[in-house]
């Protein structure tokens, strides 16, 4: 897949600051060590479109308005890209794309929420045993590994429910760190996404691809932040967690419409957080 994959940037805007509309670039896998040629405009914040909710538990504005609580200075430009593929998925009528995408957006807050970037130990150690169990069909490690895991997922929320309540806290506060090596930067990055994307139904595919690619690039990148989101991605992405957020979604879209909202998500991060451990161990390997 690394070699032959295709990748579409995407247009990109953030909801806290101002829209920056980009105009599409087209590029292939052989060549993304190449910057892609970008096109920006500034338009004032004043012009931003208002995102609608249209009701449904989980859509755009849920996960729009959840992660506008980060300001785009703080947001790597792929990370950017990521999200309009999140948007999609939370728009789309597909259970397993909307659950990625609060996953996802759960995974890009927790990540920048904290002024310095920590380590990605849980999501590396998670990932690798991902890649492991899809190339070798071996699953054996795959469920513990992925409750592991779950602690990861744990911090993010802690972290959202911290931005919220007390937002200056977190702005000299450090990403939580681990004793791993190179602070798990380093990963089957490659093989983890051919199982997730070999793994994905018709309706995933396209815009799990897109988030393969922006994805790729912040792996690669030599910005602590942009692996860590990467990680975060990747791991997120993998089948057994959206599984367990698909079994967990009605609490899940709770917190994040809580967050959207700007309401205190305490009680509603709680709720989240056991629903998770309570699905995981309701999925099948």
């Amino acid at each position: 897949m690394g070699d032959t994959a295709m990748c579409i940037a995407i247009p990109v805007w953030s909801k806290t600051t101002i829209m920056l509309p980009l105009l599409a670039v087209l590029f292939v896998a052989q060549s993304v060590v190449a910057a892609p040629s970008v096109s920006v405009s500034l338009i004032p914040v004043n012009q931003y479109p208002t995102i609608p909710d249209n009701g449904r538990p989980v859509n755009r504005y849920v996960v729009d308005g959840a992660s506008g609580w980060i300001d785009s200075a703080d947001m790597p430009f792929y990370a950017q890209m990521a999200l309009q593929a999140v948007y999609d998925m939370a728009d789309s009528g597909d259970v397993s794309s909307q659950a990625g995408s609060l996953v996802s957006t759960i995974a890009i807050l927790g990540e920048l929420v904290a002024g310095l970037p920590g380590d990605s130990c849980e999501s590396a150690a998670f990932i690798n045993a991902y890649a492991y169990a899809a190339s070798t069909g071996n699953n054996g490690g795959l469920k513990q590994a992925a409750s592991n895991y779950l602690s990861r997922l744990n911090t993010y929320i802690d972290l959202i429910v911290q931005l919220i309540v007390n937002p200056s806290s977190v702005k000299f506060s450090t990403g939580p760190r681990g004793t791993c090596l190179g602070g798990g930067r380093t990963y089957q990055f490659e093989q983890a996404w051919d199982g997730i994307l070999n793994n994905s139904n018709a309706f995933q595919i396209g815009l799990l691809n897109e988030i393969y690619c922006a994805a790729r690039r912040m792996y690669r990148a030599t910005s602590a932040t942009s692996n860590n989101v990467a990680s975060a991605l990747t791991a997120v992405s993998a089948p057994i967690i959206n599984n367990a957020a698909q079994i967990a979604m009605p609490d899940l879209a709770n917190l994040m419409r809580t967050v959207a909202n700007g309401n205190n998500p305490t009680q509603a991060a709680a709720i989240a957080k056991a629903s998770l451990a309570q699905a995981l161990s309701k999925v099948s390997v």
